[in-house]
């Protein structure tokens, strides 16, 4: 494990491959560890790219805070631009999945200077009418940790939709969440739920002084990362290209494909 002390606390964090360098930023509940299972490529783009992926304050190996102001978005893309000066990176391709396309997102208007590409992929809900589901569910899942534990909560998230469905469709799958919800450290989780998704939202209003070229990836069907914050950053961004997949599985089973699409952005003049 290689870590680096960043704003007080011990990042965990993996540099691999060679190329331009590419800072990639996980999503809620996610880490370095679960990466691939959770749709990221990072490992399919170490070819073409000198890629960094860490843990998120809070998240897998990384330390963390109990205060929910630590995980809001301008505190999170703190951490990656402190990361980035940590390894001497000057100037990259930066891009993220759900929390970590937020994260990105600020780290883009704070650091332009920095950027020289950006990647969004599924972005979180911005606008208050798609915050819809993601807040009553995360908020009600940080207050179940909460109030009658981990183990109790995690019963509660696989006996509904979606992932109640797995239990018959695809079992292995189905565990394999069970087990991830069980992995969470509660005492990080519940403050990062509350920054992120009860924090303020990421600041849309801004993206229109985003300068660096940038690719969006979203996908429809699903409430979390509606298409409606994949678009309004296609409408604001100038010169954005968003690519859309038909279901929220797409690009999880078209990871190769997916790869493709991101390289093909980056490498292009």
């Amino acid at each position: 494990m290689t870590t680096a002390q960043i704003n007080g606390i011990e990042i965990n964090y993996q540099l691999k491959g060679k190329g331009a360098t590419l800072v990639m930023a996980h999503g809620l509940m996610g880490s370095i560890a679960n990466m691939a299972m959770l749709g990221d490529v990072s490992d399919l783009l170490w070819d073409s790219f000198r890629v960094v992926n860490y843990d998120a304050r809070g998240h897998g190996e990384s330390g963390y805070t109990t205060d929910p102001a630590d995980y809001t978005w301008p505190a999170l893309a703190d951490d990656m631009y402190h990361l980035a000066c940590h390894l001497g990176i000057e100037r990259a391709h930066i891009g993220g999945g759900s929390m970590g396309a937020g994260t990105s997102a600020v780290f883009a208007l704070n650091h332009p200077e920095m950027v020289e590409k950006l990647v969004l992929i599924a972005p979180p809900p911005m606008l208050p009418e798609s915050f819809g589901t993601a807040k009553p569910v995360f908020l009600g899942l940080a207050t179940l940790i909460e109030r009658d534990g981990l183990a109790a909560a995690t019963n509660v998230a696989v006996s509904v939709p979606p992932i109640s469905l797995l239990r018959d469709t695809n079992p292995k799958m189905f565990e394999w969440m069970r087990q991830w919800l069980l992995s969470q450290n509660p005492t990080s989780l519940v403050p990062a739920i509350r920054g992120v998704i009860g924090g303020p939202p990421v600041p849309y209003e801004r993206f229109p002084e985003i300068e660096a070229p940038t690719l969006i990836i979203a996908h429809v069907g699903d409430d979390i990362h509606p298409m409606s914050s994949a678009e309004l950053a296609r409408q604001t961004i100038r010169g954005s290209r968003l690519v859309t997949a038909p279901d929220p599985l797409y690009w999880s089973l078209h990871r190769e494909e997916l790869a493709q699409v991101i390289t093909d952005f980056l490498s292009k003049p």
